[in-house]
């Protein structure tokens, strides 16, 4: 009896417990320690600065940033509603198939704001001259 009980706790502990063990770490699990800094961040307006930008490439760079910002608000927004449903049918009695259908509904979110931060990243990309780019990712090693 006290075995059953005793592996019975063992097996939701490591249900409990395994996410958050795999995850390591930070709040990204460490997974950029051998990296080069994540492109983001190599797109921030100090890291901007230091690229000499000519008044053009400013202008672009900030065009390209506010034509993204309206789409990325929405779609943050949009990704946090879509992670409340699908935390509200996990706790309620939704059938399987309802909590599937939230839970790929919050990927789906997730999924276009990826892309959504690629594409600026590789328009941002776009206006830099070679030097500049040279500059701005050796900056990350």
């Amino acid at each position: 009896m006290k075995l059953n009980q005793f592996l019975a706790s063992i097996v939701v502990l490591s249900v409990i417990s395994g996410p958050a063990l795999a995850r390591g770490p930070g709040r990204d699990g460490g997974r950029h320690k051998d990296e080069i800094v994540p492109m983001e961040k190599h797109f921030n307006p100090e890291k901007m600065k230091e690229l000499g930008l000519s008044e053009e490439q400013s202008a672009k760079l900030k065009a390209i940033r506010e034509a993204k910002q309206a789409e990325s608000e929405k779609l943050r927004a949009e990704a946090k509603e879509a992670r409340h449903k699908f935390k509200q049918s996990i706790r309620s009695n939704a059938s399987r198939e309802e909590v599937r259908q939230a839970f790929q509904a919050m990927i789906d979110k997730k999924e276009q704001l990826g892309k959504l931060r690629l594409e600026s990243i590789l328009d941002a990309r776009d206006v830099l001259t070679d030097e500049q780019k040279a500059k701005l990712f050796s900056q990350g090693k």
